[in-house]
């Protein structure tokens, strides 16, 4: 579908608010550029002097926000490399963090920054990335680059999109402006039904949305363990026979219901064994003193350097803190019972794919509101159970503990979610191909 190029009157609107907020904004940019490294690294590309590249040749400009969006690409780059032999792809970021992960995975693409939403920097990137098409990632709507790309005859396609409520609400406040943003688009590949809806009451025209599903789901693979997970345990003095609760990517405030919930379950089954992974570093100090404030011996992952997890003096096995990096799906191998954290608090939710693609049984509360697709199909499987507080948690983990069969089922559920829920990364090469055809 064609795009529809917005008049100059809606650039000059744009841009006179732009001009708005640097004149009070400058300061803190300056200083932001003279504290933080991040801001200062490849700001030539950022202000529009990004690389460039010869005219003549069809290129794909696919640009992804940060980590994750660079992630969800993971399985569209192949396949629009697949789609489009001929053809060369650049990509961008917006973050310092997105760009390197961007450069591990696709080692072979030239990667560089994406340009401030000012019209010289918009227009320079342009000019010199001679893109074919731009494809955009989980997209930000910058109105500047949107406009400038509809008025040169550049296709935009955005793909895996997401809009959350509270998106939306911020983008109601500037409806006229986003209905055009959404309208220079020649197509929207969208993860679900509600972020279509969103979209459209917005402004967006409906003919150029497609629910297309959530690509990173092609990126789950199906393994009974992962490499790493035996020693984990070995070092971590959990033995065969134990039962363990793990408590994946949790949040802030999580841990005291955790650990009520877990000594009311080892009264009943003393061989249980609990790990608390939380999902951010500065949070490890924090768990650690909510385990001695409960009265539990602890240990940490990253002593196990000098030593291995015991139990104490009285015969307590400590609960487990994992403090190090990139092992959580080795836990998560180790698990009898999985639960999904930053669920009891109102951060919306930790991957539940992670511990599902293992096939383990799912435990989380009411906070899953960056999952709304997936937890409540999870649920209506079977895969995975909704608890409120420490009573519904240390019920919940007895239940499966002293039936095998519901935790086998439950993880069989899990997978064959997840199963029902790939096929998104063809389903977004399908509508580029109709987006752009053939003859592109």
């Amino acid at each position: 579908m064609e795009p529809e190029t917005p008049g100059m009157g809606w650039s000059l609107v744009v841009n006179t608010a732009y001009a708005a907020a640097a004149t009070v904004g400058w300061p803190y940019y300056l200083y932001l550029l003279a504290t933080q490294r991040k801001y200062r690294v490849h700001l030539a590309e950022r202000w529009g002097r990004v690389p460039r590249f010869e005219p003549g040749r069809q290129r794909f400009w696919v640009h992804a926000i940060s980590v994750g969006e660079v992630e969800a690409a993971r399985t569209f780059v192949p396949a629009l490399q697949e789609a489009y032999p001929e053809a060369e792809i650049v990509f961008s970021t917006t973050t310092l963090t997105g760009r390197e992960r961007a450069e591990k995975r696709f080692p072979g693409l030239p990667v560089f920054h994406f340009p401030l939403d000012l019209w010289p920097c918009v227009a320079s990137a342009l000019r010199r990335v001679k893109p074919t098409a731009v494809i955009q990632v989980e997209s930000e709507w910058w109105p500047n680059f949107f406009f400038a790309a509809a008025r040169r005859g550049i296709p935009v396609v955005c793909v895996n999109v997401r809009l959350t409520e509270h998106g939306a609400r911020g983008y109601a406040h500037i409806r006229p402006i986003m209905r055009r943003v959404f309208n220079c688009c020649s197509g929207i590949g969208v993860q679900a039904d509600l972020y279509r809806d969103r979209l459209a009451a917005l402004g967006a025209d409906p003919r150029r949305i497609r629910v297309t599903g959530q690509m990173k789901h092609d990126g789950v693979t199906f393994a009974d363990t992962v490499a790493g997970a035996d020693a984990l345990a070995r070092e971590m003095g959990i033995a065969p026979e134990d039962s363990v609760l793990v408590a994946g990517s949790t949040g802030p405030g999580e841990e005291v219901t955790l650990l009520d919930a877990y000594k009311r379950v080892r009264r009943a089954h003393p061989g249980l064994r609990l790990v608390i992974v939380p999902r951010r570093p500065e949070s490890f100090s924090a768990t650690a003193e909510a385990v001695r404030q409960a009265g539990l011996p602890l240990f940490r992952r990253s002593s196990q350097l000098t030593g291995t997890a015991g139990v104490d003096a009285e015969g307590e096995p400590p609960v487990i803190l994992g403090d190090t990096m990139g092992e959580l799906m080795a836990w998560y191998t180790l698990a009898d019972v999985v639960f999904v954290g930053r669920s009891l608090v109102p951060i919306g939710g930790s991957n539940p794919m992670e511990p599902g693609s293992l096939a383990k049984p799912m435990l989380w509360g009411p906070e899953m509101f960056n999952f709304p697709v997936e937890a409540p199909a999870m649920v209506a499987a079977g895969a995975a159970r909704v608890v409120a507080n420490a009573d519904d948690l240390a019920a919940a983990v007895a239940d499966l503990l002293t039936h095998p069969e519901k935790r086998r089922q439950m993880g069989e559920a899990a997978r064959a979610t997840i199963r029902s829920m790939q096929g998104a990364t063809a389903r977004t090469i399908a509508l580029v191909r109709e987006i752009l055809g053939e003859g592109r």
